[in-house]
């Protein structure tokens, strides 16, 4: 005798089947042929399935039949883990078209779901007591989930944040982070007021924050970031050409002073007159020319002994894909002092117009260098 069941998906099978049949051989279509035949064989294989358990009846003259039946049994309880498993294989599919961290995420997910489920189902074998499967699961699982939970809900929390910060203004990310602040004070100083404040509330309140905390976090990184200001360097003027007599924002607050150094190379002051002039340490006299190594940092300290704001500047030659890559210093004020590090790729015949250093805007400071 076949059950209802079975009766039903039988025949549903059965029309599937003659439909899929009719339409192949009147329509000729290969996506509705492919789409009748798979829910076909779907239905037959859980007809198979159901004629086989017989729809869990049991017949009323079996022995025992109300405590070994499938119906007797306790069922398991939901779980979440399919779910978890099924989003974990849809994002690593989705990593093909989109991004590799999605493709990450997802088998995280997935083998999270995996490793779960199994002990899930390894604890609803442990007894009759859905208790005592609980327990055990919590003692095997727990020292693993805890710290794992911990550290993501931390990672979350703080990316949150930060992109809330990161998508305001400079005022109103003060301001923003001193009403939280303020925010925070209130909340703990209304618990503490309260002689007994049950776990709930606690809980709640806690959840709250962090779902609001979230919530931002995620419109703020659809958003994006503030437009935040670059600062202009004295390598950024190198690199546009330019270091000349102009100043720019690199050179506004500049230092003007240094330090004692070591290890220097040669001291460039520049005087009244216009002239360059360098000072090798060890030597008394001044020179016009300089032979500095290659490969090797050169440290320079450039003074300005002149009445106007100047830069000393040097082209080192071709760099890579660059014909020429320049050197400079911010603008130095008169008295004042700038250092500079210096290093030379190539020697100095191989580059057209030599190495020497310059200070634009005054012809006659030129020193002269040689790299070997």
């Amino acid at each position: 005798m076949f059950t209802t069941g079975s009766k039903l998906l039988i025949g549903s099978a059965l029309l599937a089947t003659i439909a899929t049949i009719a339409y192949g051989i009147a329509q000729g279509g290969t996506l509705g042929t492919i789409g009748l035949a798979s829910a076909a064989t779907a239905l037959w294989f859980l007809a198979g399935v159901n004629i086989y358990v017989r729809d869990c009846n049991v017949a009323i003259d079996e022995a025992g039949a109300l405590t070994v039946s499938a119906a007797a049994r306790q069922a398991p309880p939901s779980s979440p883990w399919p779910i978890v498993g099924a989003l974990g294989a849809a994002a690593l599919l989705l990593s093909v078209v989109t991004y590799p961290a999605v493709g990450i995420a997802g088998l995280v997910l997935l083998l999270a779901a995996t490793a779960e489920w199994m002990v899930q189902a390894w604890s609803e074998r442990g007894s009759a007591d859905a208790a005592y499967n609980d327990e055990i699961r919590a003692r095997l699982a727990h020292p693993l989930e805890m710290p794992i939970l911990g550290v993501i809900g931390a990672g979350v929390i703080i990316y949150s944040f930060s992109r809330v910060m990161l998508s305001l203004t400079k005022v109103g990310t003060t301001v923003t982070f001193s009403v939280l602040a303020a925010l925070v004070l209130f909340v703990a100083f209304m618990f503490a007021a309260r002689p007994k404040v049950s776990s709930g509330t606690i809980g709640g309140v806690v959840g709250l924050a962090v779902v609001a905390l979230v919530a931002g976090g995620a419109v703020a990184a659809f958003s994006g970031e503030r437009d935040m200001h670059v600062i202009e360097t004295t390598a950024d003027l190198a690199e546009r050409g330019r270091c000349g007599t102009e100043a720019s924002e690199a050179d506004k607050k500049s230092s003007q002073t240094l330090a004692g150094k070591t290890n220097l190379a040669a001291t460039l002051t520049l005087d009244d007159a216009g002239i360059l002039s360098a000072e090798v340490p060890g030597f008394n006299e001044s020179t016009s020319r300089l032979t500095l190594p290659r490969s090797n940092p050169n440290n320079v300290v450039f003074r300005n002994d002149s009445d106007t704001d100047r830069r000393l500047v040097i082209d080192v030659g071709p760099s890579g894909d660059m014909e020429s890559r320049t050197l400079c210093t911010a603008l130095v004020e008169p008295g004042g002092v700038q250092f500079l590090t210096v290093i030379f790729d190539m020697p100095t015949f191989a580059v057209p117009d030599g190495h020497r250093f310059t200070v634009p805007g005054v012809e006659s400071a030129v020193v002269e260098v040689t790299v070997p």
